[in-house]
């Protein structure tokens, strides 16, 4: 566990509180699913793209790189780990009367003002112990389709871009295709 907190405090930075609650999480999730760090056919999702990925991401060894991670941002403090093969997941998410564990929880979870950096490190090391009865954990079945992409590459036919077969529609790749994150200032 020791590694896997100092590999989230390394990507993300310092021990957020958020961050050991997304170690705490993924750490249940991968209990109930019997599963472990890095399982090939495992994939998590972060319900927040806050802090919560980027422990979520170090817990289970599911990356965005791998194409194995998700953030499906509902704006909740909610992970869900599961396998892409059988669609079998686990969704833990924190109760709403988690702030009754203890003052620091209830001024973090109900913002109620600005944490210190060293209330942040106290409520850090809180909940990496928190206890499950604080968290709401349910089976699930996952509606996302992972995509360990091996697909030939092709070229589009209006960008001439190298893309994944699997990614192109109608002989273009999807910016081509109007689906892009940005617009072209050239």
């Amino acid at each position: 566990m020791e590694d896997v907190i100092k590999l989230a405090v390394k990507l993300h930075g310092h021990l957020a509180p958020g961050v050991a609650l997304g170690i705490r999480m993924s750490s249940i999730a991968l209990a109930k699913l019997g599963a472990n760090r890095g399982s090939r056919k495992l994939v998590a999702i972060s319900e927040t793209h806050r802090c919560l990925a980027d422990a979520m991401q170090a817990a289970t060894g599911c990356t965005l790189g791998h194409g194995n991670a998700f953030v499906h941002d509902y704006g909740k403090l909610a992970i869900t780990l599961g396998m892409a093969d059988t669609k079998e997941g686990v969704r833990v998410a924190l109760k709403k009367d988690a702030h009754a564990y203890s003052p620091l929880t209830k001024k973090w979870m109900m913002r109620e003002g600005k944490l210190t950096h060293s209330e942040e490190e106290e409520l850090g090391k809180l909940l990496l112990r928190l206890e499950e009865k604080y968290f709401d954990i349910k089976e699930v079945k996952l509606n996302i389709n992972a995509k360990f992409d091996s697909s030939e590459i092709v070229l589009c036919s209006r960008c001439i871009d190298l893309v994944p077969k699997d990614s192109i529609v109608s002989g273009l790749c999807k910016r081509c295709a109007g689906k892009s994150y940005y617009t072209s200032s050239q």
